[in-house]
Order: structure tokens, then sequence, then C-alpha cells
């Protein structure tokens, strides 16, 4: 293995506006997908006479008021409609692609709520993650992470980007976890708990509605006691223990969500319970209910959406070898393979949740690596 270098390479990602422009395309596949050919297609069926008459097609009113507030109540009242019949059970096909979508969806949430902390993002548009939130909660997921992504590969092209600024202030490092666990995973399970009075879950389904916004309340609040000077000296890693947590909880957490979403539809005998019929869209079945319309949507939600997981993910491995190449002495083949490798793996494994925490948790300690890197070149320097 060759010797390690102290000198991060000069220059930028290779094919970076490529990656941008594919981002690109996967968000605008996300807008057909998601609302112009379910214009075209006239999908959902009904779903407009469904929310005007008040009433599900299984005769379940609908809730119309949630915070008093007439249109904020009447944004969710469309909103809960659509999700409910996945979340209430009532097609269970839905159902389980909506657990393993939304609970795996948590998993970006955190990690975008994560990078607004960071120090060198103070001045992107990373930093504005409730307006991100507010619109993929209204257009899509599969329409905005995918520009998130394009914000992301922007700031993070120049090989200078890993010089400085990974610190998260040890305030913000700390609240990462019970914030995601209280606002974001918390709600998300509540959705799926069964038992629960319809107009209960109505509520809850409401109330999750306004998580990925609420879950930056705490780190507002926060924002005013905390220095925005750059952190020097040791402190820059004093938060390294607590992302280790936070990223090894977010791992074992999907694991287990994947685990038990193939695990229960594995167990299915009912020939509409399959991994086809809950993640694939299939357009034979799209206009047979409200139900299956808004399926369809959800599924190419998360098929686009999973996409914004695995391409970060795979960036990363090949930013990783191609700054710090004397932490593998394969050849550049080899690394990319292996980098691709492991992000299915893991996908396997964990579902692209369980990729993208596990690669953002090593992506965080080879940072760490290449910032001492480039303090020690400047050091030589005089600098």
């Amino acid at each position: 293995m060759p010797a390690p270098s102290a000198t991060l390479p000069a220059g930028a990602r290779p094919y970076n506006a490529l990656l941008c422009a594919m981002m690109a395309v996967i968000s605008a596949a996300g807008a057909w997908f998601m609302r112009i050919a379910a214009i075209y297609y006239g999908i959902p069926v009904g779903f407009q006479d469904i929310v005007v008459a008040g009433v599900h097609p299984n005769g379940v009113p609908i809730k119309k008021n949630f915070t008093g507030l007439t249109y904020l109540d009447e944004g969710l009242s469309f909103l809960v409609t659509a999700f409910l019949s996945g979340s209430a059970g009532w097609n269970e096909a839905a159902y389980w692609q909506q657990f393993h979508f939304l609970l795996q969806f948590t998993t970006i949430v955190a990690i975008t709520t994560l990078e607004a902390c960071r120090e060198r993002h103070q001045r992107s548009w990373l930093k504005y993650t409730a307006l991100f939130a507010f619109l993929y909660q209204n257009i899509g997921g599969a329409v905005m992470m995918p520009l998130w992504a394009i914000v992301l590969f922007k700031v993070s092209g120049p090989n200078t980007y890993f010089q400085s600024g990974r610190t998260i202030p040890v305030p913000y490092a700390r609240m990462l976890l019970p914030a995601y666990l209280v606002i974001c995973l918390l709600p998300t399970i509540a959705m799926f708990i069964p038992g629960q009075s319809i107009t209960s879950l109505q509520s809850v389904v409401a109330f999750w509605q306004l998580f990925p916004v609420l879950v930056n309340l705490p780190f507002w609040i926060a924002s005013f006691f905390i220095s925005s000077q750059s952190t020097t000296g040791k402190a820059k890693t004093a938060d390294i223990p607590h992302l280790k947590i936070f990223y090894n909880s977010l791992l074992g957490i999907n694991i287990v969500i994947h685990f038990i979403t193939m695990y229960k539809i594995a167990s299915y005998e009912d020939p509409m319970v399959t991994y086809s019929r809950v993640f694939i869209p299939d357009t034979a079945f799209f206009k047979t209910s409200m139900a299956e319309g808004v399926h369809w949507i959800f599924q190419w939600d998360w098929l686009l959406t999973a996409l914004v997981y695995l391409i970060p993910a795979m960036v990363t491995i090949f930013d990783i070898f191609r700054l710090v190449p004397d932490i593998d002495d394969d050849s550049a083949g080899d690394k990319l393979f292996k980098g691709i490798y492991g992000v299915l793996a893991l996908t396997v494994l964990g579902g692209p949740g369980a990729a993208l925490a596990a690669i953002w948790g090593w992506r965080e300690e080879q940072m760490v690596v290449m910032e001492e890197r480039a303090e020690k070149e400047k050091a030589k320097k005089g600098l």
C-alpha cells in the first residue's frame, strides 16, 4: 500500500455536471409520474370527488378539522386522504409499501438535518431544510430530494470542500438523535400501529405531514446560543462520538424496518401482497380504485427517491477513494466496483436507508482524516 499523502489532490470531482444532470432527470421523472402522468391518466380514480364528498369509498368519514386553521386543515385533509388507505391497512400492499418507504424516508430527513448543521454549509442552500421539507411534503420526495442532491453535489464538487468546515457544533450533534427519534421516527411508527380508531389515525397522519418542518425547531432555538465562529483545535472532532451513535442508530433502525417488511410480505399467501405488488408500479391495477392509484404514485415516489440515497452513497465512496488513495491499494476500477457492490449489499441487507446511513457514517470518519491532512499541509507551508 502506498504511503499516506498529507496533500489532498487539487481540482474537483470528475463528471460532477453529469451527476447533477442525472439528479435533474430523476426530479423530472418524479414530476412526470407523481403529477403529470397522474393528471393524464386520471388517477387516483375519483380522488377529488371523494375529498369533496367527505367520505372514503368504504364509508369512513374524512376528517376535516385538525388545527382550526381553515386553509391548513384543507391541505392536511387532502394529504391524509391520500395516505389513509395504506396506513389504515385497507390496502395491504399499500400498507407495507408505505411502512417501508415512510420509515426509511426518515433517514434522509435526518441526514439533511445533519448536513444543515455542518459549519461549511451555513452559507449554502443545504441549510434551509424546512424549505425542502415543505416542498417535498406537498410536491413529492421524488421531485424535491434530487434537487437537494444537486445542491450537495455542487457544494461538495471542489476538492477544497473537504479541507475544512466538517464539524457539527456539539450541541447540534447531541440533539440529532433525540430529535430524530421523537419528531421523526415515533410519529411515523404511530401511523402503522394497529387497533387505533380511524379518527385518531387521521390526526396522526396529519401531524406526520408536519414533522419534516418541526424537526428543525429545536435546532433553530439552539442556534441562538451557539457561536457562529469556526471550531478549532480538539473541539473540531468533539462531535464525532455523538455522530457515531447517530449513524449507527440509523443503520440499526433501517435494518429492522427492512427485515420486518420483507418478512411480513413473504409470509402472505394473498397473491395481491407480493414483493412486486408492494414495490413495483403496475398500470394493470392503477385505475381499479382510488387506493390503487395512490399506491402507484407512492411506488414511483419511493423508487425514485431511493436513487437519491444510493447515488450519493456511491459518489461518496468514489470521492473517498479518490481523495484518500492510500485507504486501498486496488486499481481505480476495482475501487469503483467495490463501492457499487458495497452500496447494493447494504441495500439488500437493510434497504436504501441502511446504505445511506452506513456510507455517511464512514464518510464522516474519512472527512476527519482529510481535514487533518489539509491542516498538516498548511502547517508545513507556514500558512
